[in-house]
């Protein structure tokens, strides 16, 4: 990405050693993860060949707790600012999804180290993706211009075709891989065409300028600019799942392997949604009635959509497929609700989904057998009599889903409905409380299956990786519920920076 960035310097730019070196530290987390990558691809070539799975794991694991230490370094410092002639920043906005997406990259390696190994497939690369689509979506956090925006899309996208068909002797994968290249080239192309006419309009790619000129270039009534903005949104919900561009995400959902699943299902969403708040929030503020109208029905048919589909589904990764896209239905209510408090919300939220949803996929592994996966709601029965902590780890993961007190998936939606409220959207959050009441129904019969005593005593393979991770997140679920205060005041201070409130 550096490279890239200085080639977009123009030739008579001095670039003294102090300003790179300034430049390198706003963006050190994810150049770190970058280097890990590098260091893991020529670990993977160098030794040999009943070491390079835990060596790369463990050299990813690394890398990410090194990543995340900067991340946390540069928020309690809070002197984040613009590097790379404006093509990216290290605000807290940017370190708060560095430290969200570093997070998530741990416990995918936890997750998918043993889950691989069961399965019989290449470890190595497995990581090595897992580190380029980390990068692709810190990327999107700190991007400030449409050019790094794009890139990061791009790069996360490009590691989520490829690890969707990983399983490479299943049909179902092949088909999942298929279909989400198609729909994610798709989704780009709305995305590349709507920013085309937004920089024809504005002349700029850097979000501020953009936001500027049009604010005072009396440009508003361009019709190409409106296309523009409606180009973005269509390509912005196809990357968040919402409704009526979600139909890819249930199959492909299904036919990914597992890790990849809980990978997608936090990581795309979070990715996506800093995507929309950069752009739409920071450069289009002077055009906020247009994409708010637009955000708001999307989020209204995600609900409704997502929650109904959801109750019919047998299979849990596709019940928890219609699950993320009303999810995402519910986010983007703070994302329409604007001002500190909805993009504070939006960031609480994000950032307590990653556990609860990332958790309930990662107890899945645990049902994984060398002839495959096992994701039908019979497949749960006596789970909590089998292994009771996983029983009630999954019962944290689909109470805090539902939005049961004290659990941070409440919180998350009070701060969010709050927060449409307060801005004026109020059939929006009753449309979004009806159908969180609907969405019990079908987590409880998640439950259901969890405490159902079954008899033929299947076995299960439980390792030390995915059950940590299990572990991680169900405390965090649970403290987050208990003092959301201490999520909820990092959310203020992500969403401060971003202007247009």
């Amino acid at each position: 990405m550096t490279a890239v960035l200085l080639a977009s310097l123009p030739a008579h730019v001095s670039y003294p050693f102090s300003q790179a070196l300034s430049d390198l530290t706003q963006i050190a987390p994810i150049a770190w993860v970058t280097l890990t990558l590098l260091l893991c691809v020529l670990a993977d070539l160098i030794l040999p060949r009943h070491r390079r799975g835990t060596a790369v794991a463990s050299m990813a694991v690394a890398g990410l707790v090194v990543s995340l230490g900067f991340a946390v370094w540069f928020w309690y410092r809070g002197d984040g600012h613009g590097a790379y002639a404006g093509y990216v920043t290290g605000d807290r906005f940017a370190v708060f999804f560095e430290m969200l997406f570093a997070v998530l990259g741990i416990l995918v390696v936890l997750v998918s180290h043993a889950y691989l190994r069961r399965r019989g497939m290449l470890e190595s690369e497995f990581h090595v993706l897992t580190l380029a689509g980390i990068v692709g979506m810190m990327t999107l956090g700190a991007a400030t211009s449409l050019v790094t925006v794009f890139l990061g899309l791009e790069l996360l996208s490009v590691a989520f075709y490829v690890t969707c068909g990983f399983a490479r002797e299943e049909t179902t994968a092949q088909e999942a891989a298929a279909k989400y290249l198609l729909v994610g080239g798709f989704a780009s192309a709305f995305v590349l065409y709507g920013m085309a006419l937004v920089y024809g309009a504005a002349g700029s790619t850097l979000l501020p300028v953009i936001s500027q000129r049009l604010a005072h270039a009396g440009v508003l009534g361009n019709p190409l600019l409106s296309l523009g903005v409606i180009l973005l949104g269509v390509g912005f919900a196809f990357k968040v799942s919402g409704v009526p561009f979600h139909q890819w995400t249930p199959d492909v959902y299904q036919g990914a392997p597992l890790p990849v699943t809980a990978f997608m299902s936090v990581g795309t969403k979070a990715a996506a949604f800093a995507m929309i708040i950069r752009v739409f929030v920071q450069a289009l503020p002077s055009m906020t009635v247009e994409w708010q109208v637009l955000l708001a029905v999307v989020s209204a048919a995600s609900m409704i959509v997502g929650n109904l589909m959801a109750i019919v589904q047998t299979s849990v990764k596709r019940l928890l497929a219609y699950s993320g896209i009303a999810q995402a239905g519910y986010v983007l209510i703070g994302v329409v609700a604007g001002g500190r408090a909805g993009l504070g919300a939006v960031l609480f939220y994000l950032f307590a989904y990653l556990f609860f949803n990332f958790g309930a996929f990662a107890i899945l592994t645990v049902l994984v057998r060398p002839d495959g996966e096992h994701d039908d709601l019979g497949d749960l029965d006596g789970l909590g009599y089998r292994h009771p902590v996983l029983g009630v780890m999954m019962s944290i993961f689909m109470l805090s889903l539902a939005g049961f007190p004290p659990l941070a998936g409440f919180f998350g939606k009070f701060f969010l409905f709050s927060a449409g409220i307060a801005a004026g959207w109020t059939w929006l959050v009753v449309i979004a409380v009806l159908a969180s009441v609907v969405s019990v129904s079908y987590y409880l019969r998640v439950l259901l299956h969890v405490w159902t005593p079954e008899t033929a005593g299947k076995r299960l393979f439980v390792r030390a990786g995915p059950v940590a991770a299990v572990a991680v997140s169900a405390v965090l679920a649970v403290l987050f519920g208990i003092y959301p205060a201490l999520l909820y005041g990092a959310g203020l201070f992500g969403a401060a920076p971003i202007p247009g409130r």
